[in-house]
């Protein structure tokens, strides 16, 4: 076991750890924690980690009152794996550490010279390759066995690539070439490599033109490893981090109370333009209060903040024994307990969102990695529905989002479904290719749950965002639950509060603020170098604006 495992592995309750300061503590998955049964929401699907296999240097579990001091250290990490671990803990504090990969899991090349049908591109020494009967295959650095950590091909049905204009900001989708699923690198005939780190490229369309200064950002999408986890933990806070890069995932909070991020650093270094494969910070079933202050977070492929609970779907219910057979049903969620007697649970419609009872869970049972006997004080006496489902009420968490910088990524900044009490409060948003704040619940596709309370959204500033979309107007906010019923006019979520905000815009000219099924929204003391419009579609029952250029749209 490596020296970082080793001090890790002889922690125990009430312990400081402190790491050398300067050091660089080196970790690969052949010598680090090797742990089975960790099954995390949002991630692999079964068939690519069916064991919850996890390959992680720094663990804990079932400790309480315990510092990780990293003292300035680094931990460079080789290979794939989870740098981060803590399973069961109470009161965990980690501060002061910089997280790295020696070759990151995504790769990236910049077209320094182009011209219909080629280009040339400039490959960083860090992000090893190799070209083999003319086609490019990005690899990691050498294992112990000799043979590299993993290996994928410039493009495939595994792979997605997306392109970052330095120009703008925006990192956006690679058009699709012929036969691709998804964003991906155009179609070459032959990779010729030039030396000094310059490839080129003849693209099978002779008319293709990527424009110098592009840099394409490939990975693997499978996500068998994470940035980080923090499974079934109270009181957690992670402070004055620097993570240069994450595999895979970012980090994860899971059936979480009380988890802080303070002043985490999320940068790419100099060469790089990107970090983290998917979101940065990711909250699947959190209570009690999340802090998200005073981070800076910028070039990721997913949302900087994603929080919400999970939908079940009801397969089963004996009203005579008062038990459900709940099923999870997104293929990235499973095998985690959804549950804990005591969980206060909603009915939910699976077409309108709208709840139809509730029950206290009295027993839970496992049945398989997806499906989930449970026994409750309750049963609705309406008949069930195919598509309905259940959210448990009780793992939902108010979240802070105040004082910091989120940056360049191609999706939303933050994706909020959880009824508590949100702010998101003197932050900056710029080029966020999707709106700075999103607001879901779905029960048929993602089952991210749930509805939402009270959302402050104050005194930010919102430069450049909703960038992705300029033909539709750019949304900076937008309200929409997935409800299915279309003549359903009942509000899903209750209140948006937008007040004092600095909304800048230098890619289209106007900003809209899209509402649907959210019942009262407040729009308040805004100021923008363009218009600001609210479009107001179905299930809202009052818009109040006062300070705003406002546009209204009654048709959703």
């Amino acid at each position: 076991m490596n020296e970082l495992s080793q001090l890790f592995a002889g922690v125990k309750s009430g312990d400081t750890l402190t790491l050398e300061r300067g050091r660089v503590y080196a970790i690969a998955p052949e010598d680090s924690f090797y742990l089975t049964g960790l099954y995390f929401s949002n991630t692999a699907k079964r068939d690519e980690n069916p064991h919850g296999e996890r390959f992680c240097g720094m663990y804990l579990e079932n400790l309480r009152d315990v510092t990780i001091d990293g003292g300035g250290a680094t931990v460079l990490i080789h290979g794939i794996m989870t740098p981060f671990i803590f399973k069961a803990c109470q009161n965990i504090r980690m501060r002061n550490l910089t997280i790295d990969h020696f070759r990151p899991t995504m790769s990236e090349m910049t077209v320094v010279e182009s011209a219909p049908g080629e280009a040339t591109v400039r490959i960083q020494p860090e992000f090893l390759y190799r070209i083999e009967d003319g086609v490019l295959f990005w690899q990691s650095e050498p294992s112990a066995s000799g043979a590299p950590y993993w290996e994928i091909p410039y493009k495939g049905p595994k792979v997605l690539t997306n392109a970052f204009d330095p120009h703008t900001g925006i990192i956006g989708d690679m058009l699709c070439g012929e036969g691709d699923a998804r964003p991906g690198f155009p179609d070459v005939t032959q990779f010729t490599p030039l030396g000094g780190g310059l490839v080129h490229l003849r693209f099978r369309d002779t008319k293709k033109y990527l424009a110098p200064g592009t840099v394409a950002q490939a990975r693997c999408i499978r996500r068998v490893q994470t940035g980080g986890a923090i499974d079934d933990c109270a009181e957690v806070t992670l402070e004055n981090l620097r993570i240069h890069s994450m595999n895979c995932f970012g980090i994860l909070a899971q059936n979480s109370r009380d988890v802080t991020y303070d002043a985490i650093e999320c940068v790419p270094k100099a060469g790089r333009t990107v970090v983290s494969d998917a979101d940065f910070f990711h909250f699947s079933g959190c209570s009690g209060a999340v802090r998200v202050q005073n981070c800076r977070a910028m070039g990721a492929h997913d949302d900087i903040i994603n929080i919400h609970g999970t939908h079940l779907r009801i397969v089963e219910a004996d009203r005579i024994a008062k038990t459900l057979l709940l099923r999870y049903s997104h293929p990235e969620s499973w095998g985690f307990n959804p549950y804990v007697p005591g969980d206060r649970i909603e009915y939910v419609s699976g077409d309108t969102l709208l709840p139809f009872g509730e029950a206290v869970v009295t027993d839970v049972r496992k049945v398989n990695d997806t499906d989930f006997r449970a026994a409750v004080d309750a049963i609705p006496d309406r008949p069930f529905a195919p598509n309905d489902v259940v959210e448990n009420v009780t793992r939902t968490a108010s979240l802070t989002v105040e004082n910091n910088v989120f940056e360049r990524i191609p999706s939303r900044a933050i994706l909020c479904t959880t009824r508590q009490n949100v702010v998101i409060r003197g932050n900056t948003f710029r080029c966020m290719g999707a709106p700075a704040l999103c607001v879901a619940d779905d029960a048929n596709f993602w089952f991210e749950s749930g509805r939402t309370g009270t959302i402050r959204f104050e005194n930010n500033t919102v430069i450049d965002c909703g960038a992705r979309e300029t033909d539709s107007g750019c949304d900076v906010i937008r309200y929409e639950p997935v409800v299915l019923d279309k003549t359903s006019d009942t509000p899903v979520h209750d209140t948006l509060i937008v007040r004092g905000n600095r909304f800048e815009n230098t890619l289209a000219d106007r900003y809209t603020i899209n509402l649907n099924y959210v019942r009262c929204a407040q729009i308040e003391n805004n100021t923008s170098n363009v218009t600001l419009c609210i479009r107001r579609g179905k299930g809202v029952q009052s818009v109040q604006t006062e300070g705003t250029i406002s546009v209204f749209s009654e048709n959703a």
